[in-house]
């Protein structure tokens, strides 16, 4: 009888350990025109995407090939002192939700970027970003994380699958924004062309827990 309780025991304490923490993953890449294949909004930029500076749907031709599809996204500086081109998309979030990015990069050996930024260099740099917002529309500055996914030291007419970059949900956050940037400190030119971008987010089951003592005695 002993020997049953312990056995029996045993199995209950796997059990639940097998349900505490189970994250639950909503991998569905929640942006809008992910691929730009719904075309410009309305004279620039790309259907379902906040653009500014300068960013442009365009389709296949001999400079122009998307990684999937017909279209993707052309961007440029503004030809400004450290001018900013962007697109981005935002959605609702709540605290401790893992925000995921990751976007395609190319540029074409006709419009090249120059320069290493990573290096020191002053040519042009597209970043990938995530962003989080207060209530009062204030970025949580600490929470941010970006990464380059292109710049002049990438082979040209090459596309680059770009590590995706992952961010958790601060206290406080109310919104998330996902970018792509090119930034352009001086006057250089070259273009990037940007495709099949992904965000999804994950969202984590709190722990269930269970006493211990209360499974024992269930079998005592």
């Amino acid at each position: 009888m002993h020997l049953v309780k312990r056995v029996l025991s045993y199995a209950v304490c796997a059990a639940v350990l097998s349900v505490v923490s189970v994250p639950a993953v909503n991998a569905q890449n929640v942006l809008v025109n992910p691929s730009f294949e719904l075309g410009p909004a309305p004279a620039f930029g790309a259907t379902g995407w906040f653009t500014f500076g300068n960013g442009f749907t365009e389709s296949a031709n001999p400079c122009i090939v998307p990684y999937s599809g017909n279209n993707l996204m052309k961007m440029f500086g503004t030809f400004n002192p450290f001018g900013v081109s962007g697109i981005f998309q935002e959605f609702p979030t709540g605290p401790g939700v893992l925000w995921t990015l990751s976007a395609k990069s190319r540029h074409c050996s006709d419009d090249p970027m120059l320069g290493d930024h990573v290096l020191g260099g002053t040519g042009n740099w597209v970043v990938q970003k995530l962003a989080f917002f207060d209530a009062g529309n204030n970025e949580i500055a600490p929470a941010a994380v970006e990464s380059t996914i292109l710049d002049g030291s990438f082979a040209t007419n090459t596309w680059f699958d770009n590590a995706p970059i992952n961010a958790v949900a601060p206290v406080n956050a109310v919104k998330v924004q996902a970018f792509v940037l090119y930034l352009q400190p001086g006057f250089d030119g070259g273009a990037a062309q940007i495709d099949d971008v992904s965000l999804t987010r994950t969202f984590v089951t709190p722990a269930r827990t269970t006493s211990w003592g209360k499974v024992k005695s269930l079998y005592r």
